[in-house]
């Protein structure tokens, strides 16, 4: 079996987990493809990666790929080139294709890797490892090696001159260059087997990123497991797989818990809520009609595009609203924004107008939408006093759950999602074409674009249906609780 080349991607997907490389190798067709909202995310990284190319004038782009990109980048440089874009190099069977590679005025070359995120995070120095390895031995003199990274609090649209930062991370680099032989050296047994590796299952999972791979991986684990432990440390979790214990009940007593996983584990075993009707009469005592129930949908653009916005600023592109009258007559008013344009005015005008100065407004996570009013207040100065007055009477359903209401089937967790289907039985989610907001996100960016009618009108039903179903939903859990709470 001939050992593969390995690519800096496919290094960082060893890292993570030798089997997910061992079956990106041999068995791709098995691994999971990208969801929409990682699609958006790439996309959005190749949107910065061109925009931070901007900075360096003159730069030559190496388009090609495969052995071309090699070729093409060897001639650029005894062209005399003094700034690449994407060159490729090859040392040890190891590829490798730099964002940006800037000479200096000594006549070493800096390493510039351009990241969408806004600080620098570990996989990155890996990465930049990998990439300072390869050109070394490729015969590149390298002086530093940088991160540019998005700058989230400095950076004001329009002016985006100050989009990025860049962080010398040559130190971190150095320290984690010291493993990188052993690293490669493990990898490439691992894929000189016929078989997959033997792993455990456990927090490198989701460390930094989902792995493509946990959909087969975790067919074995129920829904009752040790990942379910609120607040349970990675050492532990790792610990508790190591030793076969997956099922939370399965959990020794004396293994070392707080108190509240403790109690966790045992409501697990005994399979008995945990309500405090009292204290959840109290929360909704707090309430007066007619009750508004909340929610956003919004998105957190990399690069600001309106003005006033920073990077990553949430902006609110659609809102729903149920409204419980006094009477108990339930109405709906919502709104979404169909097209480019900034839509913080169109969502601040239709806010305002479906929600009058008095009653309570009940949303789910209230610090979430209290945060989009606060800003669309700043953005739409016109309805600032309303904007102010509905986030001062925002109400937090999710409190009751966090605070006085817990129940073995919500699996450690406070999420809508999860509390819906066990305290208003027949209704979730399970049956929209959108599954979750980072997708309503996706959807969105791709119908405001959308040219086919026929087909923009299908994504926006989609998004008003996601949307209405998350008031909907708490319209619903406040009914059960007011009943819960009737004797």
């Amino acid at each position: 079996m001939t050992t593969p080349r390995l690519t800096k991607t496919k290094y960082l997907s060893g890292r993570q987990c030798l089997k997910r490389l061992w079956y990106e190798i041999w068995r791709p067709h098995q691994v999971s493809p990208p969801t929409l909202s990682q699609r958006r995310i790439m996309d959005q990284g190749t949107d910065v990666g061109e925009l931070a190319r901007q900075r360096f004038p003159g730069g030559v782009l190496i388009s090609s790929f495969g052995r071309r990109s090699l070729d093409e980048t060897q001639e650029a440089l005894r062209d005399g080139a003094t700034c690449l874009f994407e060159p490729a190099f090859i040392y040890d069977n190891v590829l490798v294709r730099s964002d940006i590679l800037h000479k200096r005025e000594d006549g070493a070359w800096d390493i510039i890797e351009v990241k969408s995120s806004t600080q620098v995070k570990p996989y990155h120095v890996e990465d930049l490892s990998v990439q300072r390895y390869v050109l070394e031995g490729s015969g590149m003199r390298i002086g530093a090696v940088k991160l540019m990274h998005i700058n989230s609090r400095e950076c004001v649209y329009p002016d985006l001159s100050n989009l990025f930062a860049i962080a010398d991370v040559t130190d971190e680099v150095d320290a984690a260059a010291t493993q990188l032989g052993d690293n490669l050296k493990t990898m490439r047994e691992a894929l000189g087997r016929k078989q997959q590796p033997a792993i455990f299952i456990g927090a490198r999972c989701d460390k930094p990123f989902t792995c493509p791979l946990k959909r087969l991986c975790w067919r074995h684990v129920p829904r009752e497991s040790i990942f379910t432990i609120p607040r349970l440390s990675d050492d532990k979790i790792d610990e508790l797989a190591a030793r076969n214990i997956v099922h939370v009940c399965d959990v020794p007593p004396d293994f070392p818990l707080t108190q509240a996983q403790r109690a966790y584990v045992e409501m697990q075993r005994s399979g008995r809520p945990a309500i405090c009707v009292e204290s959840i009469r109290a929360l909704l005592a707090q309430l007066e009609r007619p009750i508004h129930f909340l929610d956003f949908e919004t998105i957190a653009y990399a690069v600001p595009r309106f003005d006033g916005m920073r990077p990553y600023q949430a902006t609110p592109f659609q809102f729903s609203c149920h409204v419980l009258h006094r009477n108990g007559r339930l109405g709906h008013r919502e709104y979404l924004h169909e097209d480019e344009s900034d839509p913080r005015s169109a969502v601040a005008r239709a806010l305002v107008k479906h929600i009058g100065p008095a009653g309570s407004v009940v949303a789910y996570n209230a610090g979430f939408e209290r945060r989009v009013l606060t800003d669309l207040a700043e953005a739409v100065p016109a309805h600032a006093a309303e904007l102010r007055s509905i986030a001062a009477r925002l109400w937090d359903q999710r409190d009751v759950f966090r605070l006085y209401y817990d129940h073995p089937a919500f699996l450690g967790s406070t999420s809508i999602k999860n509390v819906l289907p066990v305290v208003v039985p027949g209704l979730s989610y399970a049956d929209l074409a959108i599954q979750h907001g980072d997708d309503a996100q996706s959807v969105w960016t791709e119908m405001i674009v959308c040219k086919d009618e026929t087909a923009k009108a299908k994504l926006a039903a989609d998004l008003r249906d996601y949307c209405q179903l998350d008031t909907y939903a708490m319209v619903e859990i406040q009914r059960a609780l007011e009943k819960l709470t009737a004797s």
